[in-house]
């Protein structure tokens, strides 16, 4: 992957002077990929933006890079059980996730003008941070949660957090509406991130506004 990102570069800049445009992207997105059970709720930002900066080269072809931020909350309660002679404890968390997609694609637009229909395909980094905080109480005597020969507190607290770094497929669809000052495009946009198990679709509608060509 590094190599093919490496060959685009040394392509990009060996090619001469191109029309560059840059500008921001807004949108919200259309699905949730998280995997959850009936212990767990998922609430997703309502917002999906950042910048990006795109190359434009011959035959109507350019590479846009992106860099589009999102975050969720996961709030969850179940109890745990160390064996059936103890009472459970309840243990609930909350885990705070804050991602950067940050895709890499080669667009295609069918037409040149004021309405130009385009398609992108290429790949998709996703840089997620975790902040992920618990809280576990027993739900019984003091002492009745866990078993004599492993002594447990009632209660404890604790936090932790994490950083995780996944490349996956991704693609784009929609067209390019060139005003007076600006170009605006509305589009459709998927990544499969975690293309690892488990496997996360994310599709997310969004908005660009761009300056420079």
């Amino acid at each position: 992957m590094t190599l093919w990102i490496i060959i685009i570069l040394a392509s990009v800049a060996a090619l001469d002077a191109q029309p560059l445009s840059y500008g921001l992207k807004l949108g919200t997105p259309i699905n949730d990929p998280s995997q959850r059970d009936s212990f767990s709720t998922v609430s997703p930002g309502r917002w999906i933006g950042g910048p990006f900066v795109e190359l434009h080269l011959p035959l109507r072809l350019s590479v846009e890079f992106s860099a589009l931020i999102r975050t969720s909350r996961e709030n969850e309660t179940r109890p745990f059980r160390w064996g059936v002679a103890q009472n459970p404890y309840l243990i609930t968390s909350t885990d705070k996730v804050q991602t950067w997609d940050l895709p890499l694609l080669l667009k295609y637009r069918f037409t040149e003008g004021t309405f130009r229909p385009f398609v992108g395909a290429g790949g998709a980094w996703s840089h997620r941070r975790s902040e992920y905080q618990y809280l576990s109480t027993c739900m019984g005597p003091q002492g009745s949660c866990s078993p004599a020969e492993f002594p447990v507190p009632d209660q404890s607290a604790g936090s932790r957090k994490s950083i995780l770094t996944r490349f996956g497929p991704a693609a784009s669809a929609g067209i390019d509406i060139a005003t007076k000052h600006l170009t605006l495009s509305p589009e459709v946009r998927w990544n499969q991130s975690f293309s690892g198990a488990p496997k996360r679709n994310q599709f997310s509608v969004l908005v660009g506004f761009s300056f420079g060509r």
